[in-house]
């Protein structure tokens, strides 16, 4: 060879640098080199992630409600599956994705910021074509990189139907308020997220009998942070001091507080004939009762002697349903 590897200038900093000791030399006593392990670096990375478990059991209940609705709006049975959580970059989420794309923003006032659906091609046409009735696009059969106006409408009414099953499954959590924000495709110029923002993709399977595609949500992780502790299952702790103050707050209020108070006075039995032959002035004979139960807001409380007391009926609390206090008189 030839071509020299390093130029003569080169080589007199080199020997330069081992005079003055600004370079080391490997040797016996020297430095030794470690032992280096092969690693590789793929060029998108995500985390999986086990650490929302509440945010789990939602979307297993929205996937159920979710199923029923499209199979409505497609009129075709449809099993909607919640499959992974991975936590990642808005900007790699989209690099894995599959090109195009439908993209949904929406809204979910009282959160603050932007959350996406994202479908995927395969999916769209198999929802665009089902929708209308004809035969089911199986993977790798569309031609031509943008969606019509037409497809774009019908996977609209598919996501409307996605925001509008959030709602109702999140009630638990928090009253959302989903709305859409704009729809675009994703080979659109348009930023619909921040590449570098942190979101929550929650990935979903649309299967059609033996045909299955993917489907995502990508929450901020911004968007969430209000509700990050009750998503990943943290319990509040409890101040003891604030419980002890509502304690003594019920027990002072509580006993000026007003109860309707109802009592059963006897019983009888009649025959239909005879009730349907009452009328107004008619006379009903009770038993004469010996023993009374009070009712307060319905709620069986005491039961005594029925008798007379100051010219007025009353009852003698002999035995007190709740709890085992002494007998009072009334």
């Amino acid at each position: 060879m030839s071509d020299q590897i390093i130029s003569d200038e080169e080589k007199s900093a080199l020997l330069d640098g081992v005079e003055n000791g600004d370079i080391e030399v490997h040797s016996s006593t020297g430095p030794r080199y470690a032992t280096v392990a092969e690693f590789s670096i793929p060029p998108h990375n995500c985390i999986v992630s086990n650490s929302f478990p509440r945010l789990q059991k939602l979307n297993r209940n929205l996937a159920g409600g979710f199923g029923k609705s499209v199979t409505v709006l497609l009129n075709r049975k449809v099993d909607i599956l919640p499959a992974q959580i991975t936590v990642d970059t808005w900007g790699e989420f989209s690099g894995r994705s599959e090109a195009p794309a439908v993209l949904y923003a929406f809204s979910a006032n009282p959160l603050t910021g932007t959350a996406v659906v994202s479908v995927q091609a395969g999916l769209v046409g198999h929802i665009v074509e089902t929708f209308f009735g004809g035969p089911a696009v199986r993977r790798g059969e569309r031609r031509g990189g943008e969606f019509t106006p037409g497809e774009m409408k019908v996977v609209t009414l598919f996501c409307d139907d996605l925001a509008r099953a959030i709602a109702t499954t999140w009630k638990g959590v928090a009253e959302l308020s989903p709305k859409c924000t704009a729809v675009h495709q994703s080979t659109d110029v348009v930023d619909v997220l921040d590449g570098a923002a942190d979101i929550v993709a929650c990935e979903f399977v649309a299967q059609f009998g033996e045909e299955h595609f993917e489907f995502h949500i990508a929450w901020p992780i911004a968007m969430l942070a209000p509700l990050l502790p009750v998503l990943e299952g943290q319990k509040k702790n409890r101040d003891a001091a604030e419980d002890a103050r509502w304690e003594q707050v019920l027990r002072t209020a509580l006993p000026d507080a007003t109860v309707g108070l109802t009592t059963c006075i006897g019983n009888a039995r009649l025959n239909l004939r005879s009730i349907a032959d009452l009328s107004a002035g008619d006379v009903i004979d009770f038993v004469n009762p010996r023993r009374g139960r009070v009712f307060a807001g319905n709620v069986p409380v005491l039961e005594g002697r029925f008798g007379v007391h100051d010219g007025r009926y009353a009852i003698e609390a002999g035995r007190w349903l709740t709890n085992d206090a002494e007998p009072r008189t009334h």
